[in-house]
């Protein structure tokens, strides 16, 4: 049972490593675009890869890089259940990422929500790796319970034990 749990802490573990390098080039992307949108006053969007000295176009495999990241990262977020930390960051996602506006990344504000979010997901991950599988935990604590149940047996048994022996000596 132990082994199977730390197997599983292990999996988890490179789970959160896998989940912290998308976020991480999902922020430096998200970013990126953003300071290219602000050098120009209205984003355009191309049909196809920007042109030599064209840095202010958005081009259709910058979108489709940031799409495939979120697609990435919701993918390794179970968003049928997800914790409410994973909620957060999904609907922020969402929110920052509808109709190819990702200029708001640009703002310090938002990329530290974002940061913040990124970081809450992957500390809640983190604390479950930490305190183990809830079976493990449960069974640690029943374990725990029935040690003290039956010291405490031993140590009642042990007193009746003396006290018959005194008052049979008594008697």
């Amino acid at each position: 049972m132990i082994t199977k749990e730390i197997k599983i802490a292990e999996f988890r573990q490179a789970w959160i490593n896998e989940l912290r390098a998308l976020l991480c080039e999902l922020s430096s992307k998200l970013a990126w675009l953003s300071e290219k949108a602000a050098r120009t006053p209205a984003l355009a969007v191309a049909d196809g890869p920007a042109q030599a000295g064209d840095v202010n176009v958005l081009n259709d495999q910058d979108i489709c890089d940031v799409y495939k990241i979120i697609c990435q990262v919701k993918l390794r977020i179970n968003t049928l259940s997800p914790s409410p930390e994973e909620k957060s960051l999904l609907e922020f996602l969402d929110k920052h990422t509808e109709s190819n506006n990702f200029s708001t990344f640009l703002l310090k504000d938002t990329q530290e929500q974002f940061l913040n979010l990124c970081a809450s997901v992957l500390k809640n991950e983190w604390e479950r790796v930490k305190t183990g599988g809830r079976f493990y935990v449960n069974s640690s604590n029943l374990a725990k319970i029935l040690f003290v149940y039956f010291m405490l047996g031993a140590f009642a048994c042990g007193i009746w034990s003396v006290a018959s022996q005194l008052l049979a000596d008594f008697a």
